[in-house]
This record gives C-alpha cells, sequence and structure tokens, in this order.
C-alpha cells in the first residue's frame, strides 16, 4: 500500500471506531432505563442482539485501526516496569474464557515462580499475546493450548503452542503477512482480516524484541515473542 492510502485507512478507522464507540454508549445507555429492564441479560431481546453484534464489529474496528498505526508509524507504547506474573495473571483469565468459549480445548502454563520485571507497555504486551492465543484457539479443534514463558541471559521469552491444525511449508511465508490467510475455503468462519499477527510483530518490533513461529501441517504452532532484559 502507498503512503497515502495508509493514510486514508488510518483517518477511516479511526472514523468507524469513533462511531462505534458512540454507538456502543448509546446502547449501554438503555440499560439504565427502567421501562426497557424486561428486555436485559434476555438471550432473544433486541438489545441483546445488538450488543452481541457490535461485539465483533468493535474488535475488527479496533484491529485495523493498530494495524493502521502501524503502518503510518502511529503506535506508541506506554513504557513501564512491568510486573510478568501480574501481565500473564490478565493473560491466563482471557485464554481461558477463549478456550471456555470454543469448547473441547485445555489451556496449560508453564511460568516459572521467579521472573525478573520487564520495561514495556502491559496493555500492548497483553493484546500481543491474546491474538497469538485466539489464533491457537481458532486453530485448535480439540487438544491443548500450552502458554509458556522462558527466562532467558538477556531477554524474556513468550511461547503459545497449540496442537491444532498446524501450516504447511508453502503457507508459512504468509504468516505474518497482513490480508492474508493459510485457509483454502474463503467460506471457513475462522477466516478473518490477517492482520492479528503483522500487529504482533510491530508491537514486538517497538520493544526491540524478535518474533517468529515454527509450526508443521497436522502438527500443530508454537509462536514466540522476546521481550529483553
Amino acid at each position: 500500500m502507498t503512503e497515502l492510502q495508509n493514510e486514508f485507512l488510518y483517518k477511516m478507522s479511526n472514523h468507524l471506531r469513533k462511531g462505534l464507540a458512540e454507538v456502543n454508549a448509546k446502547v449501554n445507555d438503555l440499560y439504565k432505563i427502567e421501562e426497557l429492564e424486561d428486555y436485559m441479560d434476555i438471550p432473544d431481546s433486541p438489545i441483546e442482539h445488538i450488543k452481541a453484534a457490535l461485539m465483533p464489529l468493535v474488535v475488527q474496528v479496533n484491529d485495523f485501526q493498530d494495524y493502521a498505526e502501524t503502518v503510518t508509524n502511529r503506535m506508541e507504547l506506554d513504557l513501564q516496569e512491568v510486573d510478568i506474573h501480574a501481565l500473564m495473571d490478565g493473560v491466563l483469565m482471557m485464554a481461558d474464557q477463549l478456550a471456555e468459549h470454543k469448547g473441547g480445548i485445555e489451556i496449560e502454563e508453564d511460568i516459572p515462580e521467579k521472573l525478573p520485571s520487564i520495561e514495556g507497555d502491559p496493555t500492548r504486551l497483553s493484546q500481543a499475546l491474546l491474538n497469538y492465543i485466539h489464533n491457537a484457539v481458532k486453530f485448535t479443534d480439540n487438544g491443548t493450548v500450552t502458554i509458556r514463558v522462558v527466562r532467558e541471559p538477556d531477554r524474556i521469552l513468550f511461547e503459545v503452542s497449540d496442537s491444532g491444525i498446524g501450516i504447511a511449508e508453502e503457507n508459512q511465508e504468509k504468516v505474518f503477512e497482513p490480508f492474508e490467510t493459510i485457509l483454502e475455503d474463503k467460506s471457513d468462519p475462522r477466516l478473518g482480516f490477517g492482520l492479528g499477527l503483522k500487529i504482533v510483530e510491530h508491537i514486538v518490533d517497538l520493544h526491540d524484541g524478535e518474533t517468529w513461529f515454527e509450526s508443521k501441517a497436522g502438527a500443530g504452532s508454537s509462536f514466540f515473542f522476546t521481550v529483553p532484559l
């Protein structure tokens, strides 16, 4: 994409995110109206249908906004001292929710008791890990997703491994490319916009870390990133 196209993508996604945020706020205001209490928290009510329809749109537009920030170099980090265990507590809670929603998946963790703090943006690092985990859950029908943290001499290694479908060798060059997919069936419900891993790569680059993966068709995948100590 050209610089002009990237700038247009940024402005468009920013406009859409603001618009969706306003609509979401108005829907949330409905929950405060006493006369509508009978329609709240009921799966088939119109309000709950609207809320459910909004959620994936908000997620998708946020991904477009984050991607637009990567290609226009607008993404900024809120650097602070990060307690890795506190970071992982939040990530693991979300991972459990993703696995429970999907069904048939067990979340395993391998995290040492003693870990040093790191300098980083906890929100962005959580986002990077959850993007990995979301993909692992999405492409694993039955099995395990393992979240591992390893202290190395000069860096912390984060790993998300799964026992899912894996990635064929001929598709591996596409993995970190935006708008690409390893799925041949374009009607597959798992099909997204292919932005999550590119966003992870950019977040990790901003932390002066490295990003890579190992995979084999039919034998699962392992995705890694590092953050320097």
